[in-house]
């Protein structure tokens, strides 16, 4: 009689594991399909990385097949810096002094972000904003470029944009866009109205606003604008706009 429990226990113990089995290989194409339609790179925060550390840590070796938001030597970093961190807690004397040190991907982004464009540590430090990237300072960036061998600053050789401004104030224009909703006989609809201003009188000149800003209308407002402004002492040499694909090459 015991053998035989013994056998159905050994019997659903197998069946238990195929179906886990089973059900991973599902999560894990499931999880590579989502993964294909998110951005290449996803920023994690300290407490997601302490989550992945925790369950991570209990897979063993075969976490270099399931990760995917990182990669395995990422992980394996991870693993080994707060294996450093508890021995450091454990043995030393005095705390540690200063800020903690930022990421190797964090520094590694900084860099590339810098080699990849033009962009001074200020536009780069706002870009790690907007991806969330709030654990280093305007400083820290800067710091980290120093050390790569880059100019924190390489467009101050070009001059400012205060410079640029003094310089051509009084022909600089600006142009921009904003939206009016306006019911309409099929409904409530967004018209568009371009306007152009002046920098140094801050004078405005509306030249349309349509439904459907294609280039051929944008193309002729601003052969309007031109028009109005060509005689004029504040004839534009210089035009500033965003890079809405509403102005066209």
């Amino acid at each position: 009689m015991n053998s035989f429990f013994q056998s159905m226990l050994l019997y659903l113990a197998a069946e238990t594991g195929c179906d886990i089995a089973i059900r991973l290989q599902f999560a894990l194409v499931e999880n590579k399909m989502l993964r294909g339609k998110l951005p290449k790179r996803i920023t994690i925060t300290p407490c997601e990385r302490n989550r992945l550390l925790k369950y991570g840590k209990l897979v063993g070796a075969a976490i270099s097949q399931l990760i995917s938001i990182v990669s395995p030597r990422t992980f394996q970093r991870w693993v080994q810096a707060e294996s450093g961190d508890k021995s450091n807690r454990t043995t030393a004397s005095t705390p540690t002094v200063g800020r903690p040190k930022t990421d190797d991907e964090i520094r590694e982004l900084i860099v590339r972000l810098a080699r990849e464009s033009s962009w001074g540590y200020t536009r780069i430090y706002g870009e790690l904003k907007k991806l969330g990237i709030t654990s280093v300072s305007r400083t820290t960036v800067a710091n980290i470029l120093r050390e790569a061998g880059i100019d924190p600053s390489p467009e101050r050789r070009k001059g400012t944009w205060d410079t640029f401004i003094k310089t051509h104030l009084a022909t600089l224009w600006a142009c921009d866009f904003f939206t009016k909703k306006i019911w309409t006989a099929s409904g409530l609809i967004d018209y568009y109205v371009l306007f152009f201003m002046h920098i140094g009188s801050r004078r405005v000149i509306v030249t349309g606003m349509t439904a459907h800003p294609n280039e051929q209308w944008v193309l002729q407002q601003a052969r309007n604008f031109v028009l109005l402004t060509d005689q004029e002492a504040s004839a534009p040499t210089h035009l500033i706009h965003d890079l809405d694909t509403k102005f066209t090459r």
